[in-house]
């Protein structure tokens, strides 16, 4: 996610790897049994194929072999590097920002062109696109293929994150303009309009702040993403397991304590938000004994009071002048808190109440660190803020493998990241801050392998690199190896019923998810609505073609059965004059043409791959889906 610490994960591998005799058995397909996606591959035969996942991310690797296919061409329809503002005036590209390659141009590029200047110099932009439509090809038997790995990709570069200097290879600088979002989302539904293909998206960002009620400006043009066909993936976050978010009220002439300990270095930011008809003075006692303050409010929606000292920054903003551009009609308190450690305490003073809710966070507060707050600590809300918005799919990540085998054939365990089958330590949690859920559904993230390039930060680090692999496939986790699982599924949904609504998605999720001992009672905040399911939930999705297909085919007087069928399928026509009987395949390509007369008889069905195909009326009328097994 955006404010991760970028080594703390690679910190953690190394701490808690343990040296062993054994390898470990291959570990996609230990996701692929845990997820049920096995039995989605071999009785559905699906692989993402005429489906475009799109990554809003730190980039991508072009020439991986994952994203090149069979006959050497790329996957990848198109690359908008945002971050390169060479292209910006070129008038191919109407966005105002960045650099666009297409197909044609990542080709010439693959044939012995000149390379692209684009790049993840990072790796977790290369890992998670992996992760969500790999073809796995760099490796023999493709073991750490992604989940949509005939999918067509996307690829925009929203942002860069900060590493040092790391072994043979340059230090890179942080960037990030959340205003590219909006252009990022634009991007992608523009070109999933003119390559005519449904579209899954992931925004892979976010962290905990802001107004998480899916108000922001960021969060709104997130909602308005969601089309049929056209589906949003955001992560919950990495802020769990600390006591990062407070709650509290007051009245009018109370005061309010909120206390918190710095207990790191750097930066630390407090983010509060209350409703505008409330006014607030403040004042703030500092680990050395003294207090500074009273600092005022804003007088109006539109001004903003702002102190800047030495230790900190305080911005207190009118509800139209927030910094995340919310339409909530609340205030805002943010402070950035720069020098010393010690515990804080902020004094709330309420001078004319009528709501006197105060909803705040601190970042950075995670796990592995013990920043925090002191009291009036609310369980749950560390959702981040993308994540809160509306008309978008929300999954967390949990425990189901934290074995792997190294590049040099030692036997890895990480431990201390929560029990196999539990929530991941690090893990969101709803609720948002106006009352949804948050969470829709868990999936595996602990511990994922995807793609990884020699050369960049991620491939610096040989311990976090797979077996036999020649560098090509890594460790990735946390909520951000999670959420590329689910994006990659939802392609696998979309290619059974192309015209899927965000509503019909998330409540087949919802509906087909599975719960256990570690789940408990669902829904909750924590899980959402229980684990993923994948076969129950293709299943599923098969079902809202079939209720709507064969009805139309019923109408024109044909029904059939079994479904799934395997060898022979019995069809009953009762039109007046015999027809022609269609078999497709997703694709569109034709299987089998068999005339048709008036009553009931059996037809042999073509040796055909397993997966769902189509049964049409003639080429240019409504079909109904038909699974073969």
């Amino acid at each position: 996610m955006i404010n991760d610490t970028p080594m703390r994960y690679f910190i953690f591998f190394l701490l808690t790897s343990l040296t062993g005799l054994l390898h470990a058995q291959t570990q996609g397909d230990n996701l692929r049994a845990e997820t049920r996606l096995d039995q989605v591959y071999s009785q559905y035969n699906l692989n993402g194929e005429g489906v475009i996942v799109a990554l809003i991310e730190r980039g991508i690797d072009y020439e991986h072999p994952d994203f090149i296919d069979e006959n050497g061409d790329t996957r990848i329809a198109y690359i908008f590097d945002m971050v390169d503002p060479s292209g910006a005036n070129d008038p191919e590209n109407p966005y105002g920002v960045g650099t666009i390659y297409s197909r044609t141009q990542i080709d010439a590029a693959l044939d012995g062109g000149d390379s692209l200047p684009t790049m993840d110099r990072f790796g977790h932009g290369i890992a998670c696109t992996g992760l969500a439509a790999g073809d796995g090809s760099a490796m023999a038997g493709a073991p750490y293929r992604g989940v949509a790995h005939g999918a067509t990709i996307i690829s925009v570069k929203v942002n860069e994150d900060y590493f040092p200097p790391t072994g043979n290879i340059a230090g890179q600088n942080n960037f990030f303009d959340p205003s590219y979002i909006s252009i990022a989302l634009q991007f992608v539904a523009d070109k999933a309009e003119e390559l005519g293909l449904p579209c899954v998206a992931l925004l892979n960002l976010g962290s905990i702040g802001g107004p998480t009620d899916g108000s922001s400006e960021v969060s709104r043009a997130m909602a308005e993403f969601a089309a049929p066909g056209r589906i949003l993936v955001c992560g919950v976050g990495d802020d769990g397991g600390s006591p990062n978010r407070a709650v509290d009220s007051l009245a009018t002439g109370d005061t309010l304590e909120i206390s918190f300990r710095k207990a790191t270095t750097g930066n630390l930011r407090f983010d509060a938000w209350y409703e505008n008809t409330d006014q607030l003075e403040l004042e703030i006692d500092l680990p050395n004994g003294s207090t500074v303050g009273t600092f005022n409010g804003p007088a109006t929606e539109q001004s903003a009071e702002q102190v800047f000292l030495p230790f900190l920054s305080y911005y207190h903003q009118g509800s139209d002048v927030d910094f995340s551009g919310s339409n909530n009609s609340q205030r805002q308190i943010l402070i950035d808190f720069k020098a010393d450690t010690g515990t804080y305490v902020l004094r709330f003073i309420g001078t004319s109440i009528s709501d006197g809710k105060i909803a705040s966070s601190l970042n950075p507060a995670r796990y592995y660190n013990a920043n925090g707050f002191l009291n009036s600590v609310f369980d749950g809300g560390s959702i981040n803020d993308y994540a809160s918005a509306y008309n978008v799919i929300v999954p967390t990540d949990y425990v189901y493998d934290s074995t792997y085998t190294d590049i040099d054939g030692f036997a890895r365990h990480r431990g201390g990241q929560g029990a196999q089958g539990d929530l991941w330590i690090g893990s969101s949690a709803g609720p948002t801050l106006d009352g949804r859920l948050g969470v829709d559904v868990a999936v595996p993230g602990e511990l994922n392998i995807g793609a990884y390039t020699p050369g960049t930060y991620y491939s610096q680090f040989r311990f976090n690199i797979a077996e036999n692999s020649n560098g090509y496939y890594g460790l990735q986790n946390a909520v951000s190896a999670s959420a590329p699982i689910l994006t990659g599924f939802i392609a696998l949904m979309l290619e059974v019923n192309p015209n899927l609504t965000y509503e019909q998605v998330r409540n087949i999720l919802h509906q087909t998810a599975r719960s256990d001992a570690f789940t408990g009672a669902v829904p909750n905040r924590y899980w959402g609505y229980g684990k993923l399911d994948a076969m129950a939930a293709i299943e599923a999705t098969q079902q809202t073609v079939a209720s709507i297909r064969q009805q139309s085919l019923a109408e024109q007087g044909l029904s059939f059965y079994p479904n799934p069928a395997q060898e022979a399928l019995t069809v009953n026509w009762r039109g007046t004059e015999s027809t022609q009987l269609y078999l497709l395949d997703a694709q569109g390509r034709v299987h089998m043409t068999q005339r048709i007369e008036r009553g009931q008889q059996i037809i042999s069905l073509p040796p055909v791959a397993p997966g769902v195909y189509w049964l049409r009326l003639g080429l240019t009328t409504t079909g109904a889906p038909l699974l073969i097994r």
